[in-house]
């Protein structure tokens, strides 16, 4: 084998590998260019999802903050009225009392299960 036959070999054992090398490179951009392509469509697809999403965050933080950082399911809920936290008035004076918590409202009548007159104290 002369001189010339081994640069020819040599030649074209370097042009097949420089097209290999095209062809991977040539392969490797589609690939880049479906997927980014893939990942814009996605992209768009998801926007109007993550838009709700981020309103709904808003939303809630907005009311988390209206409700002085009490963020409870109260507070997430639609209100339409506010809760009145004045004292009730004094009763008039021709109104009964109300009855005591733990203490019948008969005196007459006994009670097995009213055990508020005990001192629960051990003798």
């Amino acid at each position: 084998m002369t001189a010339a036959d081994r640069l020819g070999a040599a030649r074209a054992a370097q042009d097949a590998a420089t097209r290999e090398h095209q062809e991977q490179r040539a392969l490797r951009d589609r690939h880049v260019t479906s997927a980014t392509s893939a990942a814009t469509e996605s992209l768009h697809r998801d926007a109007a999802t993550h838009g709700r999403y981020l309103t709904r965050a808003q939303d809630l933080q907005r009311r988390h903050r209206e409700a002085g950082g009490w963020l409870t399911e109260k507070t997430m809920t639609d209100r339409t009225h506010t809760i009145d936290l004045t004292p009730p008035a004094d009763p008039q004076p021709d109104e009964p009392a109300p009855p005591t918590p733990g203490h019948p409202t008969r005196p007459g009548r006994f009670d097995d299960h009213d055990f508020s007159n005990n001192t629960w104290m051990v003798d």
